[in-house]
């Protein structure tokens, strides 16, 4: 019983977490960071205020849009551990969503032409990355590296066959 009640307490804190990271990436703006403008917005209007703004700030500037899986995956965290559901989370499972998190990230930094909007979208990370192998493969070979990449640390954060999940779309295909 004991053991339950702690697991529900951290599924609370999780999904806590989980909606504050939401709730600031959601309502960011970057006036409400003083070193981005001469006149911040006083207080900030991010939801979460100034911890709010800084954090999802750091977030969208390191991973783009691809910072809103951070919630996503915290979120469904807390909820398998608040229904008792035992979580594996070993370093292989934490490797593997890094890779995605920068996967999906430099696949957002590929696919925009404008380097700007490549930047902002794709956040530095994704857009060094994805230019970095833009360099060396192309833009066809990044994205063949790239969404092999995904696919093989979704496959290992979900624990889903990757063969299951083909057969899956070639029989949904043929039923069309």
């Amino acid at each position: 019983m004991r053991e339950k009640r702690l697991n529900e307490i951290k599924g609370v804190i999780l999904i806590a977490a989980g909606l504050i990271l939401l709730a600031s990436l959601l309502s960011f703006t970057p006036f409400d960071l003083k070193f981005y403008t001469s006149h911040p917005n006083i207080p900030p209007k991010n939801l979460i205020r100034t911890f709010g703004a800084n954090l999802a700030g750091a977030l969208l500037f390191l991973f783009g849009w691809s910072a809103y899986l951070i919630p996503l995956y915290v979120l469904f965290l807390g909820m398998r551990w608040f229904r008792q559901e035992t979580l594996d989370l070993r370093m292989p499972k934490i490797v593997a969503l890094s890779v995605l998190l920068l996967t999906v990230s430099s696949l957002v930094g590929l696919s925009l032409d404008n380097e700007y909007v490549a930047f902002s979208r794709g956040g530095s990370l994704g857009f060094l990355i994805s230019h970095f192998v833009n360099a060396y493969f192309g833009r066809l070979g990044g994205y063949i590296v790239f969404i092999t990449l995904a696919i093989l640390s979704l496959a290992l954060v979900t624990e889903a066959l990757i063969s299951a999940f083909f057969l899956n779309i070639a029989d949904r295909i043929k039923s069309a």
